[in-house]
């Protein structure tokens, strides 16, 4: 396998699940180099077990692992639900409400703990298989499938919640 085609294969989810977990463009493009980095330098070990983009995904979510807990534990934590108070009144209304939608998702989401809204990320926006999140997380399919099941549960009622304010 050469790098370059690791790069191509996984650069989109590895940017955007750093992107999503940070919220900060320039911190995800920072931790992608690591990734990048760390790909580069082990690239003769990849066994072939899982696709590329499962790899780098593990080793993005341990980069953001290692950098959260050095540098912004809070982004490990759950965080409460606050009210969006910021929306741009000059934008086009359907856009503006596309993008309080985002928002409230994102806010939703930073609800949960890491390991929940990573399964989330992982299934829902980069729709990879239960085996595969497995592989990423180190966990086994059946613990992935019920944390994936109690994460949009509490996703659902933090939504719901949401909603009413």
């Amino acid at each position: 396998m050469k790098f370059a085609a690791a790069y191509e294969q996984s650069r989109d989810a590895v940017y955007g699940y750093l992107m999503y977990m940070t919220r900060d463009a320039e911190l995800a493009e920072d931790l992608s180099q690591e990734v990048f980095l760390r790909m580069f330098l082990h690239l003769g070990k990849f066994r072939e077990e899982s696709s590329v983009r499962t790899w780098a995904l593990t080793i993005a979510r341990n980069v953001f692992l290692s950098y959260a807990k050095r540098k912004r534990p809070i982004l490990l934590q759950e965080q409460g639900w606050e009210p969006m108070s910021d929306i741009n009144s000059n934008q086009p209304e359907e856009e503006a409400l596309k993008k309080e939608q985002a928002e409230k998702v994102h806010r939703c989401l930073m609800c949960l703990t890491e390991q929940e809204r990573t399964v989330l990320l992982l299934r829902d926006f980069e729709e990879l298989s239960y085996e595969e999140i497995a592989k990423v997380m180190g966990l086994k399919a059946e613990v992935v499938k019920s944390r994936i099941h109690r994460a949009r549960q509490k996703f659902r009622e933090i939504y719901k919640k949401a909603e009413n304010d």
